[in-house]
């Protein structure tokens, strides 16, 4: 079960970037690395829309820090 802070789910409703993306994006990357802090970046193309994920280092089950298109 992913988790989502309220940041994330501010952006993404701001983005209008649904839960299935972000799913999506979780299985189906096609770029990964990490940021500066060590949180794991995905890009992927749900839909044909190009939309990144931020996920908080080591937690399990995930939690979304962002999300952006």
């Amino acid at each position: 079960m992913t988790r989502y802070t309220r940041h994330a789910r501010s952006q993404m409703a701001l983005r209008r970037i649904s839960e299935a993306e972000v799913e999506e994006v979780l299985r189906r990357y096609h770029t990964h690395y990490k940021d500066r802090q060590d949180n794991d970046i995905y890009v992927g193309h749900p839909g044909g829309r190009r939309v990144k994920v931020v996920v908080a280092k080591h937690s399990e089950p995930p939690l979304i820090i962002t999300a952006a298109d």
